[in-house]
């Protein structure tokens, strides 16, 4: 008797059909390529969802959009004729173009209007409050880490037969136009007691094979959205290298090439302790004979342990390194001084290990004696040789989006003069117009420099290796860097629109010829 109301509980609980979305995204022309929108880790935070549930007993799917390259109306298309109980929207921010997911799924509730929409992810968990103002028949959002609120929701909707947050912590939910703020969720902790997320060979194809072996960072960067994200100054939470090693050996089946990145903010714990743990991960992947990367602060590099990351098949890091200048860094919360950041580029450069720098050139109060630090800095230590490296730190500037500390700071100083519709994202200008002028002229350059990289039909193409078109293009960016920056300083040049159009008109057009002759070339 008792196991038939096991088998007719799982069955009831099987009936609740969860459909998780990851929604189109359009790219914007104001923000290409800027990608401090969310973590990486974000792009396993539906199958981390769909795991927890599948594990529970619910049905639970995953409709990609995003991955697919698909329209909003061939989405809404697709909803219309799916069959489901609740949908969950992991909501990205994509800038000025965000309204139009809004739009869209106001007309999924006209058509569904009894399916809940509830809203995952670390945009709508700063942006709740102007979300459910602006978009009302929005039920619920869940804020900061997903997965055990998701499922505590379904299974109340499925004990309810409708949708109730009310005693759910770590969400917020509207109530016949009331919005409601549940307390803090406790984060998950040890991470372990997660399913491995559900991954579609879509996902794998277009991505590889990504893994999240830690969540969470110990520093706590003035720019970065990892912490606030979960509700904490400072946390860090690791899986054992046993689970770790465990989900790799199940998704290389899987892989086309035995590669695995680490999506991690940061790929080691604090201290002594963090690296002993970083080490034992070596150890144990070393005989898999795989290839792989990860994401770390400068200060985690030491030569012992990347000696030993590199004999495990370490290949390549992204290392944050943001700024050279000792003033920004402290701006920036970052904790880490340029001194340690050169030593740790070069122990990396010593193994062949191939570096990404995370670098933010242009901060909201940068002066032209930081940004020349910065410069110097990238080109002394071999930085500005690729032009895909080149064309993305010649221009980042750092972005204030209300995820992140620098948004309270700077909206209080009555500096965010431009914000979006949901006050999410504000723009502001530079503490000095010399700052603001080369910004604005090395953003668009350098983001059409981009835009060419991402053309499969490109000469410049990122995918193809580095050519002797890509090597001038490259030179043009660092020498055009190097002239207005040098004019800048001794004041050799008008702070006007029409000098900087001028300057971008000449850039582009050169940039064009020489791709254009190129292709000439070769025809």
């Amino acid at each position: 008797m008792h196991e038939r109301l096991q088998l007719f509980y799982f069955f009831t609980l099987m009936n609740v059909k969860t459909l998780l979305f990851e929604h189109p995204r359009i790219a914007s022309d104001a923000h290409y390529n800027d990608v401090a929108n969310a973590p990486l880790s974000a792009c396993l935070m539906s199958g981390y969802v769909a795991a927890v549930l599948k594990q529970n007993g619910f049905a639970a799917d995953i409709y990609d959009a995003y991955l697919s390259d698909e329209s909003f109306a061939e989405s809404f298309q697709k909803l219309s004729e799916m069959d489901f109980d609740v949908l969950g929207i992991h909501t990205v921010y994509f800038w000025e173009h965000t309204p139009e997911l809004f739009s869209m799924l106001q007309k999924l509730k006209e058509l569904k209007p009894a399916v809940p929409l509830l809203l995952y992810g670390v945009f709508p968990s700063f942006a709740y409050k102007h979300i459910f103002s602006l978009y009302p028949f929005i039920d619920a959002v869940i804020l900061g880490e997903p997965e055990e609120t998701f499922y505590d929701i379904v299974r109340t909707y499925q004990q309810k037969g409708c949708l109730c947050c009310a005693n759910i912590a770590g969400t917020a939910y509207n109530d016949n136009g009331s919005v409601y703020i549940n307390k803090s969720r406790v984060l998950i902790d040890p991470l372990d007691r997660l399913p491995f997320p559900v991954r579609s060979n879509l996902s794998l194809s277009m991505l590889g094979g990504t893994v999240l072996g830690s969540r969470g960072c110990y520093g706590n960067c003035s720019f970065c959205c990892i912490n606030p994200f979960y509700g904490t100054a400072s946390s860090w939470r690791g899986r054992s290298p046993e689970n770790i090693v465990k989900e790799i050996k199940l998704l290389l089946p899987r892989l086309n090439r035995k590669y695995v990145y680490f999506l991690d903010a940061n790929f080691f714990g604090k201290g002594r302790q963090g690296h002993a743990r970083v080490l034992e991960i070596a150890d144990r992947i070393k005989d898999l004979a795989i290839a792989f990367g990860f994401e770390c602060r400068s200060n985690d590099i030491d030569a012992e342990t990347i000696s030993c990351l590199a004999h495990a098949g370490l290949k390549d890091v992204f290392i944050g390194i943001e700024s050279a200048s000792r003033i920004s860094l402290g701006r920036m919360n970052k904790g880490i001084t340029s001194p340690r950041s050169e030593h740790a580029v070069k122990i990396l450069q010593n193994y062949g290990i191939a570096l990404t720098p995370g670098f933010i050139m242009f901060e909201p109060d940068a002066s032209l004696s930081d940004i020349r630090t910065n410069f110097e800095f990238l080109k002394a230590h071999n930085l500005l040789d690729k032009l895909h490296t080149t064309a993305n730190v010649l221009y980042h500037r750092e972005i204030i989006l209300r995820a992140m500390q620098n948004f309270k700071r700077l909206d209080a100083q009555g500096r965010l003069a431009e914000k979006d519709m949901l006050e999410y994202e504000g723009g502001y200008c530079f503490t000095e117009s010399s700052v603001n002028f080369l910004a604005d002229l090395m953003s668009t350059v350098c983001r059409h420099v981009l835009k060419l990289t991402e053309s499969s039909q490109s000469p410049i193409c990122w995918q193809k290796q580095e050519n002797d078109t890509s090597a001038k293009v490259n030179t043009f960016l660092v020498a055009l860097f190097d002239d207005v920056l040098r004019k800048l300083e001794c004041k050799a040049i008008s702070l006007n629109s029409h000098e900087q159009s001028r300057l971008q008109e000449e850039s582009l057009q050169y940039i064009e010829g020489l791709i254009f002759e190129k292709q000439v070339c070769q025809s």
